[in-house]
């Protein structure tokens, strides 16, 4: 039974209630729900004539559970919701899709846990992710937060790899827009810079010294104490811990609910992890975990607030189980069953600033309850297995939820069928003229072909070059698949013009480059509406928004040393300085702003294999057919300029005169 009390009210009867309010205990009582919200709630609630009625008697009624870390994937939301969690806390993403999931109508579409979103991600160079935003000053956070802030985000956070300045400078200017800025300790920062930076929370348990043998309770107390001092929240991720030395075996159930890429990713990390697993390794991990519960239940017992996350889905991170791993943790670090429950809705709901809607059974807050069977403050483990959940008025009985559950692991079936299929790349319209180089690229990641992109190149009749190309990612459960389609054109070597158009399920995204005079003007439209115009100062050598394209026009055009390439943050154009080099083999080396890429060529200049850091991940790509139609192609640059049989001699040329490019934005 799916009830969705959005134009009625809806009475849950007889249900032994704990709003999880300070000081209130436990009742039997009748929850009132109407427009998603609690209307009433108590023993002696009059229930109208009108109402569909729940009974609910012997059950037990909880708050929606609160994962305060997660990196959302819209597939993930049946996992979330059949776990209990009610409310997700996004930590980045890309932000194509966060701010198109968080969206009330994509909400509910599936249906899934409210989210709260930072948007992205700050990092420094190379960043942790490629949905990171990328800063390396303090005025580039000045130009990049506000723009997040414009797009609604409910928080700020940063990866460890962000320099010191900027930083700082996110906090500074996050607190002035009344947002919570969360991350690890930055690697340009120690704990007690932490502490005393204004920063609000703190992930991870780093700092204290707990992977060292010799670890000192008493001196981690003293500094537990300046977390208090300063104001600090703390979210442990305690179970990120502790699987390091787990194997979760080959084809565990969860397998079955998930897209093949997750599937591959974890199977991958779990090979790695096995070649640790020997004796000696551990009893070392099993030492430094134990270590790690007596800091837990130290900052427990001393008063700081405590978030519980799962990093869903990392590793062996399952949506929504993974956050009652985390409380199943901290439960076993020494923490009381109902403390632990406290902490996981009002106790989070504070500590994140959204207790006024959220983190009890309230009248006036959000309609989200969770329903069990047998009361879990007696045994945590019953969090698994929800008889029914409330999420924002709409209510899934227990038949609903195994029924939900059923179909999602026939989706990732067919899914999973789907992603063995070829991607079908439909040609983009070409400009006139006459193609002199044309090929397929795709790209693997855990070794599964996760996009793959067609290109042409077109000496045009009204005289650039052009290069274009499209490129697919397939889609998944939940999510529809992603199309980008490129185009760059050059005169004389140098960009002139170019065009990228995203389309990702029912938002499309398109923005046109011009380089009039010193300017390279910018247009930008989302699903045809207008954005804005801007424009840099900064010339371009290459678009970074393709597989193939950027490395292929950048081996024909370019030699070593520095070049410019403009690429996206979310749908945000960003002109960065790259360092370019030819090694032996005629393998090309490139220092990106978003890591290292390296490629080879065949001598056509048609991509033949290419490696990219993307994140955590390395991407190889490779070559699936090229054809130069008897012609030389686009043959890379030599460090003596090429002839007119062996390349272009019209777009040969360096560029001495352009400005290689500091960095700057748009």
């Amino acid at each position: 039974m799916l009830i969705l009390a959005l134009a009625q009210v809806l009475a849950l009867e007889g249900g032994t209630v704990h709003t999880m309010e300070p000081g209130a205990a436990p009742e039997v009582a009748t929850i009132l729900v109407e427009e998603g919200r609690i209307l009433a709630l108590g023993p002696d609630v009059e229930v109208p004539a009108d109402a569909e009625r729940v009974d609910l008697t012997g059950k037990h009624v909880y708050p929606g559970l609160i994962d305060g870390m997660v990196h959302h994937d819209v597939e993930h939301d049946p996992l979330y919701v059949l776990s209990g969690v009610t409310l997700a806390r996004d930590m980045g993403n890309d932000m194509g899709r966060i701010f198109l999931a968080a969206s009330p109508n994509m909400r509910n579409r599936m249906p899934g846990p409210e989210l709260l979103v930072a948007g992205a991600i700050f990092d420094g160079v190379p960043p942790a992710t490629t949905e990171a935003v990328v800063v390396r000053n303090g005025a580039e956070v000045d130009d990049k937060l506000p723009r997040l802030v414009e797009r609604g985000i409910q928080l700020a956070s940063f990866h460890t790899g962000i320099p010191a300045e900027p930083w700082r400078r996110l906090i500074e200017l996050a607190h002035e827009n009344e947002l919570q800025v969360w991350g690890p300790i930055p690697a340009a920062a120690t704990l007690d810079e932490v502490l005393t930076s204004g920063q609000d929370g703190l992930s991870y348990l780093e700092g204290f010294g707990a992977e060292d043998e010799d670890f000192d309770l008493t001196k981690a107390r003293a500094k537990i104490e300046e977390y208090l001092e300063h104001g600090v929240s703390a979210m442990p991720l305690l179970h990120l811990y502790a699987y390091r030395t787990e194997d979760q075996g080959d084809d565990p159930p969860i397998f079955n609910y998930l897209a093949p890429y997750y599937a591959d990713w974890w199977r991958a990390d779990l090979e790695q992890r096995r070649k640790l697993f020997d004796e000696d390794y551990l009893a070392r991990g099993r030492r430094h975990h134990e270590r790690l519960e007596q800091l837990v239940h130290s900052l427990w017992e001393a008063g700081v607030p405590l978030v519980a996350g799962s990093a869903a889905p990392n590793p062996w991170m399952s949506p929504g189980d993974a956050l009652i791993d985390e409380l199943l943790a901290w439960q076993q670090a020494g923490i009381p069953a109902a403390e632990v429950l406290r902490l996981a809705t009002i106790g989070t709901a504070q500590t994140l600033g959204v207790a006024t809607d959220r983190g009890t059974l309230t009248p006036g807050l959000i309609a989200d309850a969770v329903i069990y069977d047998e009361d879990p403050v007696e045994d945590l483990q019953r969090l698994r297995n929800p008889s029914g959940v409330l999420l924002r008025g709409g209510y899934m009985d227990a038949d609903y939820l195994r029924q939900w559950r059923a179909a999602l692991q026939e989706a990732q079936l067919e899914a999973t069928l789907e992603a063995a299929k070829p991607v079908v790349i439909e040609a983009p319209e070409l400009p006139d003229g006459r193609v002199v180089l044309q090929g397929r690229v795709e790209g693997q990641a855990f070794g599964r072909v996760v996009a793959a992109e067609e290109y042409w190149v077109v000496r045009t009749y009204e005289g650039p070059t052009a290069w274009c190309a499209r490129m697919v990612m397939p889609g998944g459960v939940g999510y529809s698949s992603s199309q980008h389609t490129m185009r760059q054109d050059f005169e004389d070597g140098k960009l002139v013009a170019f065009q990228v158009e995203i389309l990702n399920g029912d938002i499309g995204y398109r923005v046109e480059g011009l380089q009039i005079g010193g300017q390279l003007r910018l247009k930008r439209w989302i699903n045809d509406q207008y954005l804005d115009t801007n424009s840099s100062p900064t010339r371009p050598h290459v678009v970074d928004a393709g597989m193939s394209l950027p490395a292929m026009i950048l081996a024909h055009y370019r030699k070593d040393g520095s070049c410019t390439a403009l690429y996206f943050e979310g749908v945000d154009p960003v002109v960065a300085g790259w360092e370019m080099q030819w090694g032996e083999n005629d393998i090309l080396a490139v220092k990106t702003a978003k890591g290292p890429l390296v490629a080879t060529f065949e001598e056509t200049g048609a991509l033949a294999r290419l490696g990219r850091v993307e994140g955590q991940a390395t991407v190889r790509y490779d070559s699936v057919r090229s054809e130069a139609f008897g012609g030389p192609g686009m043959p890379r640059r030599r460090a003596e300029p090429p002839t007119p049989d062996s390349g272009d001699p019209a777009e040969s040329g360096d560029d001495p005169g352009d400005d290689p490019g500091d960095g700057s934005e748009r």
